[in-house]
């Protein structure tokens, strides 16, 4: 895939959807010169990336205490019949 981007007077280069979606560009590219050509790779954005984590963690937390919840009911059941 090849296009001609136009470059503004501020220096920024847009990058077409189609493109982005391919490479799976989101908010963040590292950038770097090989010769007379810039290369540009996506970036895991850090932020994306700690918020899956506690959100992960935040589940696995749940799961556990609802767990927890049953246990100590049946426990108590067990109380109340003896």
């Amino acid at each position: 895939m090849e296009q001609v981007l136009r470059v503004d007077e501020k220096g920024r280069v847009l990058l077409p959807g189609a493109l982005r979606k391919k490479l799976g560009i989101n908010r963040l590219v590292k950038a770097r010169i090989e010769g007379n050509r810039i290369i540009l790779e996506p970036v895991a954005d850090p932020v994306e990336l700690l918020m899956k984590a506690v959100i992960k963690g935040t589940e696995d937390i749940e799961l556990e205490i609802s767990e927890l919840r049953r246990t100590a009911e049946n426990q108590v059941k067990k109380l109340i019949e003896e």
